[in-house]
């Protein structure tokens, strides 16, 4: 009878070591800050406010889900210049805002470093933007609490120093989101 017993008792170690393995290995949603308070990024000297209030422009039917859009933000002062969405034309949700602020294009690039990364998003890479000359950008993902991932692309173009601009300069960014199209990918 022991010898029987050995056949089930593996099983459990088995089963034990799979159910462990997923627990370490899961990315679960993270609760996220609600708040509509601005708030001092770490290892920036500058202030984020939460973008929910210029994301609604590109918020359809529940989509993103609202732990993903409370953990994004916006520099203090940045001002929302255009917005697209391209759901319709990919098929899973993909849209963007477009954004202009008072700063340097290397303090709009380290801010969305050190800010999603301080709002639970995973930073999947920054450096030279693929498909803008002179541009960078940061890539990150997080997990919405509808069962999708949900990606984030800061696109930050050069500093402009026009006529008008600040002395600091003008410099426009675009933040894309889009749902990856497999849950849990």
């Amino acid at each position: 009878m022991r010898a029987a017993m050995i056949v089930p008792g593996i099983g459990l170690v088995v089963l034990a070591v799979f159910v462990g393995a997923g627990f370490l290995t899961s990315n679960p949603v993270q609760q996220t800050n609600h708040s509509t308070r601005a708030f001092t990024v770490p290892g920036t000297s500058l202030r984020a406010e939460p973008a929910a209030h210029v994301l609604e422009v590109i918020a359809v039917a529940g989509q993103p889900p609202s732990n993903v859009i409370n953990s994004v933000s916006i520099p203090e002062g940045a001002t929302r210049t255009a917005f697209m969405n391209k759901t319709a034309s990919v098929g899973s949700y993909d849209a963007q805002i477009t954004l202009t602020a008072n700063l340097s294009q290397g303090a709009v690039e380290t801010f969305y470093r050190k800010a999603l990364k301080t709002q639970g998003w995973q930073i999947i890479s920054n450096g030279p933007a693929d498909h803008l000359a002179g541009g960078l950008e940061v890539l990150a993902k997080k997990a919405g609490s509808d069962g999708f991932y949900w990606d984030i692309a800061a696109v930050v173009s050069p500093t402009s120093f026009g006529p008008g601009a600040p002395a600091a300069g003008d410099t426009r960014f675009t933040l894309e989101l889009y749902q990856e199209s497999d849950p849990g990918t």
